[in-house]
């Protein structure tokens, strides 16, 4: 069965603030409250301490994601002047 994955939003205490991310993350990780390690798709580097502040929406299959990841591209093509 292929991986399910939900929108989730994210904080990390940084020097001087909080860092603040929103991601699809999969959906047996996205517990509200809960310090998840994400790896970094471009740079394949594992950044830990993040903390699950909301996840909600649909959860959506890893292929559609993978598969509509890189749409907007088209979109902002398309539109601008």
């Amino acid at each position: 069965m292929e991986a399910m994955f939900i929108q989730a939003q994210l904080s990390k205490p940084v020097e001087g603030g909080t860092a603040y991310m929103t991601s699809w993350i999969p959906q047996r990780i996205a517990i509200v409250g809960a310090t998840v390690r994400l790896k970094d798709p471009e740079t394949g580097e594992w950044t830990e301490g993040w903390r699950v502040d909301t996840a909600s929406g649909p959860a959506y299959a890893e292929g559609l994601l993978m598969k509509r990841s890189r749409d907007w591209t088209r979109t902002r093509g398309a539109s601008d002047i």
